[in-house]
């Protein structure tokens, strides 16, 4: 599978094609959640905290296929599986603008046209959202099997939405709480994420 950056998520009509801006590829949070997944995946002893500084890098595509690769077991056959979901739902949505009793003809070619157009496009943006999916999948099991109470890192936009991720997955596989906030001091904004105590 290839990672690539694509761009914002398509709005695909019969009058054309725009871009919806606020909603980013995902592509641009691997290499942070990459961040925050190699300061956490390492051996722990019980009654220690740890402190790593988050490497502020970039992280290649081949790295974290890798990084995936090594974490999930059948990583391929998975993603081959979701990915032929998503190709059948996006022929399905091209084959159904066809009864679409609200366009006219023209309409109706217009937007199998521009779906049609914009198909490679998707699946690219879906590819990379399904390796962030997995990513703070695999950041989330760590947390739970390392019973770790805190992450930090440095504020930005990216890793909040990342902090925000690996909350959701932490309460949906795990049903662990967990708070997000933010720490102010002289020089700098740090994001916390919180967990309440792991069994």
């Amino acid at each position: 599978m290839k990672l690539e950056y694509i761009g914002p998520k398509a709005m695909i009509s019969p009058q054309g094609i725009s871009f919806k801006t606020g909603k980013d590829d995902k592509y641009v949070y691997l290499s942070h959640a990459m961040q925050i997944f190699t300061a956490i995946n390492h051996d722990y002893k019980n009654n220690i905290i740890y402190h790593h500084n988050i490497e502020s890098r970039t992280f290649t595509p081949d790295e974290i296929l890798s990084t995936l690769d090594k974490a999930i077991k059948q990583l391929d056959e998975t993603l081959e599986k979701q990915l032929q979901e998503y190709l059948d739902l996006l022929d399905t949505e091209i084959k159904n603008v066809q009864n679409d009793a609200t366009l006219n003809d023209e309409e109706k070619n217009s937007l199998k046209n521009n779906l049609i157009i914009m198909k490679p496009y998707r699946i690219q943006r879906f590819k990379n959202k399904l390796a962030y999916e997995h990513l703070v999948e695999i950041i989330a099991n760590e947390i739970y099997v390392h019973k770790l109470q805190e992450i930090s890192a440095p504020f930005n936009e990216r890793f909040w939405h990342i902090m925000q991720t690996i909350q959701g997955y932490l309460s949906t596989l795990h049903k662990v709480n967990s708070t997000v906030d933010t720490i102010t001091n002289e020089d700098s904004i740090t994001i916390v994420l919180k967990m309440s105590k792991i069994f």
